[in-house]
This record gives structure tokens, sequence and C-alpha cells, in this order.
């Protein structure tokens, strides 16, 4: 691929990813961002990709976080750092304190210590209040490999979805560089594929009511975009 296009390409995904940041907020925190995109490169071995958390209360909170690999290439793995420690890849979730109106970063690690080519990830991570069950927030994680031999540059994360929640159907928006769907369930099962194409109405009727994360890959086969599902 053209370096210049490259490089075009990657800030103008990253300005894109920027607006989709926008604050989600709940009654007791924030966050910077739901959706979080890194390119990935053989090259290197630890890529990191982090959001902001914020305690919007005036008290201590205790909160969890909770990760959930949905897709990611083999030989690779992820691990999380909170704004305690981090942790190894086997740790799954935890629990740490946020001060009364502090932020801080909570990252999420890319590993790839085999330099293997056209490495991918789709990683979701949960975070919850444990004094208030109720405020949860999901950010999704895409680590993807941006080179399709053929020059072209990775599509704009512009698509958007609704319903959602949504009952017996989803629709995409802004969805012209989306070629084919995969459904993944939180525990790593893909439950469906579709073939997209504009204006198209995706059936969930045999899907069971639960979260989901949607890969939308472009005509290389390269996903650009990852956006949860809540099926009711």
């Amino acid at each position: 691929m053209d370096i210049w296009l490259m490089k075009r390409s990657f800030t103008l995904l990253f300005l894109l990813f920027a607006a989709f940041g926008a604050v989600s907020a709940q009654a007791t925190f924030s966050v910077s961002a739901t959706q979080v995109w890194k390119v990935t490169d053989p090259a290197i071995p630890d890529l990191e990709a982090h959001f902001e958390l914020t305690n919007t209360t005036g008290s201590v909170q205790k909160m969890r976080w909770t990760r959930t690999i949905i897709n990611i290439t083999s030989g690779c793995t992820t691990k999380v750092c909170d704004l305690i420690q981090c942790y190894t890849p086997i740790v799954s979730t935890k629990t740490f304190d946020i001060n009364a109106n502090a932020t801080g970063n909570i990252i999420m690690h890319f590993e790839n210590y085999d330099s293997l080519p056209n490495a991918s990830g789709v990683i979701h991570l949960k975070m919850s209040n444990e004094n208030f069950p109720t405020d949860t927030v999901t950010v999704v994680f895409l680590f993807t490999d941006a080179s399709s031999g053929t020059g072209q540059a990775l599509p704009a994360a512009t698509v958007r979805l609704f319903p959602n929640p949504a009952t017996d159907y989803f629709r995409l928006d802004a969805a012209d560089a989306v070629h084919r769907i995969r459904m993944f369930a939180l525990d790593n099962r893909e439950v469906a594929r579709f073939t997209a194409a504009p204006g198209t109405t995706y059936p969930l009727a045999d899907v069971p009511a639960g979260t989901y994360i949607l890969a939308l890959e472009d005509e290389n086969g390269r996903v650009f975009q990852a956006l949860e599902l809540v099926k009711k």
C-alpha cells in the first residue's frame, strides 16, 4: 500500500473513532469511548489501546472490568491494565477502586510476540460499578490488520446500527463498504453470518436474546468496525 495513502487513511480513521468516542455516561461513572480501534503491525509485539474512565461522584467507587475475547488470531493474546495494576492474559475480570471525581486510563494490550502477519482481534470489555450494579457500560476494542494486497485503504468506521436493542431484525446505515457481517456471541461462537447489501434488513428471529458483537468486513475480508448488538 502507498505509505502516504496508508498514513492518510489511518489519520482519517483516528479522527472518526475520536468522533465515536463521545463520552458515554452512567449515573456514577463515564467512559471516553465505547469503540476503540487500533491497526496491528507484526513489528509491534505489544500494542496498546485505551479509554478514560471517570468517577463522576464525590465518593470512592468500586469498579469491575470483565474482558471477553470475541475473536482473535491464534497465537495472539490480550491483557488488561486498570487503574491499579496490569494483569496477565489469563485474568479476565478484576475489581479496583477509583477515587472521588478521579479519571484514569483502562488499557487493553494486544500481544503478538510471534510477529504473526494479518493479526487481529475483537475484544469486549464490560465496566460495572459494584456499588451500583445497574451502572454498566461496554467498550469494544478492535485490533485489525490494514493490509489487503490491493493498495486499498481500510474503510472508515462510520457504520451505524439500528434499532439497538433489537427484537426481530437490525439494519445498518452508512454501510456501503460492508461486504459481510459476522455475528458473535460473547462465548466466541459465530451465531450468524450475513452477506451485506444496501438497504437490507437482517433477521434475528432465530437468534436467542442476549448480547452480541457484529464484526463488519470489507470486500477484502478485513474487519474494519465492531459493534455491540443487544437482542431482546
